[in-house]
């Protein structure tokens, strides 16, 4: 499936085996009319019976990204029927999505902080939760066994939640969410909080998910986190899904560049004739800045030297998810200017 590098309000979003479009209650499932809205008059995420597509596999980590307020958590609750749509409905894998629907068990989820008793030790709650979900006895047992293995919490299991550090917690969150060895993991923000051994110990999580078979649907606003994990990207901004696709296709695009210069006034130079000219350029420091062009080193300098702004390095740097943010953002502030709408 090719990527898609502009705003997107004529493509269904898959997320990997599991189809996950927006559109209107009511609207024919044409194209034209896949969307998403802003939080306030958020729609739904409804799949219809779409092709398979062999690049969208179990086991993909679909990263759904974009700034706080952009409507992350809020339609992944509407995804788990914790909150109700203004209008539509959510359906997962064609079915309907409300309380108690049977679609949910083939779901485990981490949507903001766990509720853990925290008398209980962790392998009690686990059972507990086992036991909402209709698991009795051995099944139960192994269940939660299966899934405190599943991130490392055999040990504290004997021990009260009320003495866990904050990434042990997250960890017991992680194993509550796969228990049972759903089909789809929703996690919001997994790393929020954690200190640098909690985050490596979270994607670690993740990653075994993703190896045993499970998708993970992992929401966050951090780029460089997304661009480690994530093996398929959907960037929101201000409720608009304005890109997705698989990641290493978005991060194929333009070059980026850092071109040094000798003084401020060359690159203050350099930056205008770009701007003017539609390239992406943003001053990294004041005698350095970062381009994103398809024009070669050679042609770049040419082009600086000729408005009078003369390069004295042009060094090749990787495309990040950073970059991609940044030039879609602005593209889709452009389109949403010229048609009169505030981005």
């Amino acid at each position: 499936m090719a990527a898609s590098r502009r705003p997107v309000s004529g493509s269904p979003t898959s997320c990997c085996g599991q189809d996950l479009a927006f559109l209107p209650a009511g609207a024919e499932a044409s194209p034209d009319n896949w969307i998403m809205v802003s939080p306030s008059d958020i729609l739904v995420v409804v799949p219809p019976p779409l092709p398979t597509r062999p690049d969208w596999t179990a086991g993909a980590v679909f990263g759904f990204i974009g700034p706080n307020g952009a409507g992350k958590t809020t339609t992944l609750r509407l995804l788990l029927a914790l909150q109700r749509p203004t209008r539509g409905e959510a359906r997962l894998w064609g079915q309907v999505v409300r309380p108690g629907a049977k679609v949910l068990r083939d779901v485990g989820a981490l949507v903001e902080r766990p509720g853990f008793y925290p008398y209980l030790s962790g392998r009690r709650n686990l059972l507990l939760f086992a036991a909402a979900r209709g698991l009795r006895g051995p099944e139960a047992s192994d269940a939660v066994q299966v899934a405190l293995e599943s991130v490392d919490m055999t040990g504290p299991a004997s021990r009260p939640v009320g003495g866990y550090s904050t990434g042990m917690q997250q960890r017991l969150a992680i194993g509550l969410a796969s228990l049972g060895d759903p089909r789809l993991v929703i996690l919001d923000e997994p790393t929020a909080g954690l200190d640098p051994d909690g985050v490596i110990a979270v994607r670690a999580l993740v990653g075994r998910l993703a190896a045993h078979g499970t998708t993970v649907f992992l929401s966050t606003h951090l780029l460089n986190e997304a661009e480690q994990l994530c093996s398929h990207i959907g960037l929101l901004s201000r409720g608009q899904l304005i890109a997705y696709g698989q990641r290493d296709e978005l991060l194929v695009g333009q070059e980026v560049r850092v071109v040094r210069f000798d003084s401020p006034d060359d690159l203050h130079r350099a930056l205008q004739v770009l701007q003017d000219s539609g390239v992406t350029a943003e001053a990294l420091d004041e005698r350095a800045c970062k381009v994103s062009t398809s024009e070669s080193g050679r042609a770049l300098s040419e082009r600086l030297a000729a408005a009078g702004a003369y390069p004295s390095e042009i060094a090749p740097q990787r495309r990040t998810l950073e970059d991609l943010y940044r030039e879609i953002s602005r593209h889709a502030s452009e389109v949403a200017n010229a048609s009169g709408r505030v981005a």
